[in-house]
This record gives structure tokens, sequence and C-alpha cells, in this order.
């Protein structure tokens, strides 16, 4: 029985070790493609990237179920040994990106391709200022980062499961995530002062702006 588990643990663990990896590259290519939608341009450019995004994401979402299936193959055929890690960090890792992904970047993603399917030209700026928000991008970077991470703690977690060794990558996660969201900050702040300048000079703009006729200007009495 013991040999029998072993052997059973042995696939399973190759199979989330492939579906791990092909979940890092899948999600990497999102971030990507979510980096380029700045650059689009114009409207048909966006509404074409938005739906090849919309798309990948869904193949993303098909890998990170398999990662699950494996590991409710664990549960429910092996002794808690085998998966106590598995329950408790790999599916956390890769489950809690793709939660963020559909419940913040896929809405996102959906009004803009709606948008600017009825839409042409050049990018208006409230379309402009939406691509300005991290959210289209970080939760695929925190997917990619999950996903290797699961991937490493899957060759490296030892059986019985040992806390101690595997808070290291953990705690690389961690600052990772904390150095992309600071590095989002210093990305967007050229964007966010591009926009900010835009909006002072259309507020400056002589054409919005009433001019006093001086003729018309009261004349003191003296």
């Amino acid at each position: 029985m013991a040999q029998g588990g072993t052997v059973v643990y042995s696939l399973l663990a190759i199979m989330e070790l492939g579906f791990s990896l092909i979940l890092f590259l899948m999600a990497w290519l999102a971030a990507r493609q979510a980096l380029r939608l700045r650059r689009s341009g114009t409207a048909e450019r966006l509404h074409r990237k938005t739906r090849k995004l919309l798309m990948r994401t869904g193949v993303l979402t098909i890998t990170a179920f398999a990662v699950f299936g494996t590991v409710v193959a664990m549960v429910s055929s092996l002794p808690s040994i085998f998966w106590e890690d598995r329950l408790t960090l790999n599916m956390p890792l890769v489950g809690a990106p793709l939660l963020a992904i559909w419940f913040t970047t896929v809405p996102m993603l959906w009004t803009l391709w709606k948008q600017t399917g009825r839409t042409r030209g050049v990018l208006d700026r409230s379309i402009a200022q939406q691509l300005g928000s991290r959210l289209f991008v970080l939760p695929y970077q925190a997917t990619a980062l999950g996903a290797a991470t699961s991937f490493y703690i899957t060759l490296i977690s030892p059986i019985p499961y040992d806390k101690w060794k595997l808070s290291a990558p953990l705690a690389i996660y961690v600052l990772v995530m904390i150095g992309l969201w600071l590095h989002h900050d210093r990305r967007l702040a050229p964007i966010r002062e591009w926009l900010r300048s835009r909006h002072e000079e259309e507020s400056a703009d002589p054409a919005n702006l009433q001019l006093t006729d001086p003729e018309r200007e009261p004349k003191p009495r003296y």
C-alpha cells in the first residue's frame, strides 16, 4: 500500500509540475500582452489586443484548474502526509491571483473591449486613464510568480511537510510581489504626470476661457 501510494504520488507530482510550468508560461505571456495595451494607440488595435488577452486568460484558467485537479486527486487518493503542503501553499499561490484576474482584470478588459468596439481612431483620454491601472498587469504577474513558486515548492517539499524549509521561497514570493507593486508605482508616475499636464493644458486653452472686452470694462467715475 505504501509503495503503491508512492507511485501514485510520483505520477501526480510530475503532472502538477508540468501544469505549473505551463501556467507560468501562459501567465508570463499574458502579463506581456497586458503591458502592451498601453501602447495600442488606436481603438481598433486596443479592441484586438483585449480580445486576444481575454482568450489567453481563458486558456490560463483551464491550465490553473488542471493544477487544482492534480491536488484534488492527491487529496482523494493519498494520505494527508502527501498533500498537506499542496492544499495549504500551492493552491493559494495559484488560486488567489487567479481570483484577482477574474474579479478585477477581466471585468476591466471586458468593458474596454466593448468600449473600443463602438469607437474608432485615437484613444480618448478616459480610456488612456483606465490603461494606467496596475490591475491590468499585476494579477497576471502574481499568477506567473505563484506558479513558479508552486513549481519550486513541489520540487523541494519534503515528506512529511516541513514549514521551515518552505518559508524561504514564500518570503521571496512576498518580496518580489512588493517589488512589482513599487515598480508599477514608478512606471505609472510618468503616465499620471502626462494626464495631469494634458488636463492643465486643456484648462488653460484660450478657447475655454472667457476673455473680457476692454471696451466693455466699466470706467471709473470722477
